[in-house]
């Protein structure tokens, strides 16, 4: 019991090491969630694990505020449109919850082009919450 308790301090000491380095360095725990996560859409990008063939349209790049997340196989396509230069394309995801497929919406904030397009998919999807 004694040696199980000596482990479990170990642990929790290396623990409050990494959380107190911080973000900014490599061996905290964000530092390491951070490059992990890097590392994960460097792969998903080269793999082509997920098709992006709408966020790489010309039209949709500019609507893109991080060139590493874009949407496609779970995208949230809009249909309400409001000028004849309005596309179907947002920067956002749906998300599966408990009970639904679609529960939620992750996208980036807007930007200031793009504003209108995340107005358009508040009022389309009847977003409560923001």
């Amino acid at each position: 019991m004694e040696h199980q308790a000596r482990i479990l301090r170990d642990i929790l000491t290396h623990l409050e090491r990494q959380e107190a380095a911080g973000e900014e360095d490599q061996n905290g725990i964000g530092g390491e969630f951070a490059q992990k996560l890097k590392n994960q859409s460097i792969k998903y990008r080269v793999d082509k694990t997920f098709p992006t063939k709408s966020a790489e349209k010309t039209e949709n790049i500019k609507k893109n505020r991080y060139k590493d997340i874009v949407p496609d196989h779970s995208r949230v396509k809009l249909s309400l449109i409001t000028s004849k230069k309005d596309t179907d394309y947002v920067n956002a995801s749906f998300i599966k919850g408990v009970s639904e497929s679609r529960a939620y919406i992750a996208t980036q904030g807007p930007l200031p082009h793009t504003v209108v397009d995340f107005l358009r998919m508040i009022w389309e999807f009847n977003v409560q919450v923001v």
